[in-house]
């Protein structure tokens, strides 16, 4: 995100891309600690609660991610890939989310 922010705006000052690197650095620490805040408070129904709204959250945010950032734009490999085309990529996302889906049944 930060190099893709550089890529954007070249001139930004240097000052100004610290102050960006350390917004996004810090804003992991301080969600896991909001999460372990909610984890140690909550009980019951309203932890369920959070948890799925959060899990939502999270997993909407990865999929808007690999699908805007990541899939849209694209990579430029080396040599062709035959699975390297929109219908592929496509199938990836809808193949990664199954398995995430999969594997959040398992867990609970």
């Amino acid at each position: 995100m930060g190099i893709a922010l550089l890529r954007m705006l070249p001139n930004r000052p240097l000052l100004s891309c610290f102050a960006y690197a350390f917004a996004f650095a810090i804003s992991s620490p301080i969600g896991v600690g909001i999460g372990i805040i909610i984890d140690a408070t909550t009980q019951g129904k309203v932890a369920d609660w959070i948890f799925a709204i959060s899990m939502g959250f999270a997993t909407g945010i990865f999929i808007y991610v690999s699908i805007n950032h990541l899939l849209s734009k694209g990579y430029k490999p080396q040599r062709p890939v035959a699975a390297d085309t929109p219908i592929g990529r496509w199938l990836a996302v809808v193949l990664g989310v199954g398995v995430i889906a999969v594997v959040m049944i398992w867990d609970t």
